[in-house]
């Protein structure tokens, strides 16, 4: 089983601002990790692993009092409940 990043579950809920652009991890079989990859979106080994990308992502100095908003897009894939997250990396950017 892999993970790949997407858009926090909590994301509609008005209470909640700080999740609006949050993303958080999800479990994906071998034929959504083949969309995902497509789509440009992560695939991780592990949830610890994908857990760590998303609070670097989301909070790249650190900071998490603020909201999060990681660099990089939503799409919606038939395969997944929630959208998938495609990150933008900078060419002056070294792996986050």
């Amino acid at each position: 089983m892999s993970f790949t990043l997407v858009r926090h579950s909590m994301w509609t809920i008005d209470h909640f601002p700080r999740f609006r652009r949050a993303i958080e991890p999800v479990p994906i079989g071998p034929l959504a990790a083949q969309g995902v990859t497509s789509f440009g979106g992560l695939i991780f080994s592990t949830a610890d692993e994908a857990w760590d990308r998303a609070e670097r992502l989301m909070y790249p100095l650190g900071d998490t009092t603020r909201p999060a908003d990681p660099i990089g897009d939503f799409v919606q894939l038939p395969l997944l409940k929630l959208p998938l997250f495609v990150p933008k990396f900078s060419r002056h950017l070294l792996a986050v």
